[in-house]
């Protein structure tokens, strides 16, 4: 009987151990290795390959990875210590800890060079999150000089997230002065840049799957200019820690363009406090989306919605040019809501592309002030197409006993008409 015990209590307490270590594993999360370049300042946990790049992009706009043409080169990629800024931005590009530069905006980075970032993610059950999906976040901010080349010659940064099949789940693409986007043109050179982008990129993955991410940043096809991306906090958590807010947007993927006439387009903004931190006076600032017509077109404004959390408002643009504006209030860590807004594609305009890049979020750290953080959203392109299918009325059809019911009223209908004549 005392053996029997001991053997039961042996059973029990490996069942016990065995639910903690299935409790553990159900909410393993994986993320990134020195996602955020401080647990090793160098590139610990990423592959930094080097290319070159031809004289112009060779499918434009390009949609996967194979259509840039790469050939094997040199990398020109760096972790740097914070605090630190962006020389070519006149200092205004800045961050407080480290961050990774992919290839150079200065001479080492032109002569038809390119330099990316990757690294692979096995996921783990704690990677997905409660829609279903793995959600990779990072920070980004391009730094490319503007020659003025012709598009697929120009400076640009491309993202790609691949699974192990080779199969691409999301993709991102700008060139240098690209219209839709927020550009700051370096006063002392001809470099452009934007402030730090927020970036979630949500993909259906499983437990077990791996999941690649590449960052590139190229110079331009003509070989005098150069580009950099800056990139940090690289995860698959929402969260960070201090404060800090989260924007992007939604739209459509294409538009059908009506011919002759206006279209009306609709995107979907997400505004977060992602941070650890209260923010406090958080408000939403959208431009219209521009179309990257060789004269770029910029939508009108047609509508948008009060914010779902946060108990503001949202404004209409005061004035053609200007931005329509949300007024949300106080975002506590964790919270998050949304609003839509409605704007017209004037008649003529022929894309190829509608950009949606300049729209932004902006909080303080207290009720009285305190430091004003911003943060950008990443562009979204929505393609425009006049030459959408046309949805055709089917033609009604009859059965086999319906096309028998017919004969015979036919036939019918024949014997009485001869009937009618014979009398």
């Amino acid at each position: 009987m005392k053996l029997f015990r001991s053997i039961q209590r042996a059973r029990g307490a490996a069942a016990a151990v065995g639910a903690a270590l299935l409790l553990l594993t159900t909410s393993a999360h994986a993320d990134f290795v020195n996602g955020g370049f401080e647990q090793s300042p160098d590139f610990t946990g990423w592959t930094t390959p080097g290319f070159a790049i031809p004289g112009a992009i060779p499918t434009f706009p390009p949609t996967q990875w194979s259509h840039l043409g790469l050939t094997t080169g040199t990398s020109q990629s760096a972790v740097l210590n914070g605090p630190g800024n962006a020389a070519a931005t006149d200092g205004n590009l800045t961050w407080t800890n480290r961050v990774a530069r992919v290839h150079e905006e200065f001479s080492n980075g032109d002569g038809n060079t390119a330099s990316a970032i990757e690294q692979v993610l096995t996921v783990a059950a704690g990677d997905i999150e409660a829609d279903g999906k793995v959600h990779i976040r990072f920070n980004a901010a391009p730094v490319l000089e503007d020659p003025g080349h012709a598009p697929d010659e120009q400076p640009y940064f491309f993202i790609e997230v691949t699974n192990q099949h080779g199969t691409s789940l999301y993709h991102t693409f700008n060139y240098s002065n690209e219209p839709g986007v927020p550009w700051v043109l370096n006063s002392a050179g001809s470099h452009r840049y934007t402030n730090w982008q927020a970036f979630d990129i949500p993909v259906t993955a499983a437990v077990g799957d791996q999941l690649t991410l590449r960052l590139l940043a190229a110079g331009c096809g003509q070989g005098g200019h150069a580009g950099a991306l800056y990139v940090n906090d690289v995860r698959t958590q929402a969260a960070v820690q201090g404060p800090s807010l989260w924007v992007s947007a939604a739209g459509p993927a294409t538009i059908c363009l009506n011919r002759g006439g206006t279209t009306n387009v609709t995107y979907t903004y997400t505004y977060r406090n992602n941070g650890t931190d209260p923010m406090y006076g958080v408000t939403a600032s959208v431009s219209m989306p521009v179309t990257s017509d060789s004269t770029p077109v910029t939508t009108t404004f047609v509508s948008i919605t009060n914010p779902t959390f946060g108990g503001g408002t949202c404004t209409a643009p005061a004035s053609p040019g200007n931005p329509a504006t949300c007024s949300i209030g106080t975002l506590q860590p964790g919270q998050q809501g949304t609003f839509q807004m409605t704007v017209q594609i004037p008649a003529g305009a022929i894309g190829p592309t509608l950009n949606n890049g300049t729209y932004s979020l902006s909080g303080a750290t207290s009720a009285q002030g305190g430091t004003v953080v911003t943060q950008l959203g990443p562009l979204v392109r929505t393609a425009m197409s006049e030459n959408c299918a046309v949805n055709v009325a089917p033609v009604p059809t009859l059965g086999e006993w319906a096309m028998m019911l017919l004969a015979s009223l036919m036939a019918a209908f024949g014997w009485v008409m001869m009937r009618r004549r014979m009398g």
